[in-house]
């Protein structure tokens, strides 16, 4: 069992054959035994200052500004979520005399500016509804438009260098991600004052809940991943490297094979002046996709039973506090 989140290079999923096959190799290892892998993505780093400096401006603004740009009627799938909004499961009653402690963080949260199956939109309004853009802010929608598409080319090499690892047929994932109701969250992180030093969670531990995730690096560290075997180790990428994890949806897809790591944002622990930002990418399948795995994966026939990534996803809604998506 390794203890090392390893390393693989995006060019060597379209390379030679041999370093394909090692590339696949190495990433389903990875997924399977931590549930993370580091990809060197170098020119993806160099969109980062600028699309980080667009998201400082926006999350500056006045509260009352901020405000409009809510959507709580589509359970927050779409624009602006405040602090202290989202609890996950795990610190539902971890702070003191056992009251709930919420993430310590406001997002952003953006989908595809387009799909093929307009369809898709009255039958999951709150997974395909319209973007919510901040006014004024033309260099935050360019950077977040322009993250989203590199990151999810990042994601989508990743799935279908999995394919031959697991026994899928080539173009398996780029069906299930057809039209997907993928989003990217753009996240700030306040700065921590010396009277909240051990009373604040950045990201309680938890797992994502869709195929995959993919992180490009943060403006700060924090990030820590959950052994199997027990104990934590730092998630913090390399230089010039992204994070791709596996999410539940991915989990449940393959009967557990691969396995979501738990993981948690710790926050410092002294005063900082500065906000933490990232923007993670969080690949689904689409909403109508039925996500039983099939038979070489179905040990626990009750455990796995037919769910699409809507229900699945409206169900991890509910354990942070958001409520169930319209659908």
């Amino acid at each position: 069992m390794i203890r090392e989140i390893p390393r693989v290079d995006l060019a060597d999923a379209m390379a030679p054959a041999a370093r394909r096959r090692e590339f696949s190799e190495t990433v389903e290892r990875g997924l399977r035994e931590i549930g993370f892998v580091f990809v060197r993505t170098p020119g993806l780093a160099r969109m980062l200052p600028a699309a980080y400096a667009a998201y400082a401006e926006v999350f500056a603004r006045p509260a009352e500004e901020l405000e409009q740009y809510r959507r709580p009627e589509i359970h927050h799938m779409r624009g602006y979520t405040p602090l202290g909004v989202e609890t996950a499961a795990a610190c539902r009653r971890s702070g003191a005399d056992g009251e709930p402690q919420p993430d310590q963080r406001s997002c952003w949260l953006i989908g595809p500016e387009s799909i093929t199956d307009t369809t898709l939109r009255k039958r999951f309004p709150a997974f395909y509804a319209d973007n919510v853009w901040p006014e004024r802010a033309p260099d935050f929608q360019a950077g977040a438009v322009a993250l989203f598409d590199a990151l999810n080319a990042v994601g989508l090499a990743v799935l279908r260098a999995l394919e031959p690892e697991l026994g899928y047929a080539d173009g398996f994932f780029d069906d299930l991600t057809r039209d997907a109701s993928t989003a990217l969250r753009p996240l700030c992180y306040p700065p921590v004052t010396a009277e909240q030093i051990g009373r604040v969670v950045w990201g309680c531990r938890h797992t994502d809940g869709n195929l995959v995730s993919v992180l490009p690096p943060s403006t700060g560290k924090g990030l820590h991943v959950k052994l199997r075997g027990g104990g934590w180790i730092d998630g913090t990428a390399p230089e010039g490297h992204t994070i791709v994890q596996v999410g539940d949806m991915l989990q449940y897809l393959t009967g557990g094979h691969l396995r979501s790591a738990v993981h948690r944002i710790d926050a410092p622990g002294g005063p900082t002046g500065r906000s933490r930002y990232s923007s993670p990418l969080f690949i689904y399948p689409r909403a109508e996709v039925d996500l039983r795995p099939d038979e070489r994966w179905r040990a626990n026939e009750r455990k796995y039973r037919s769910i699409t990534a809507a229900e699945f996803f409206e169900a991890r809604l509910r354990t942070l506090g958001l409520g169930a998506a319209a659908a």
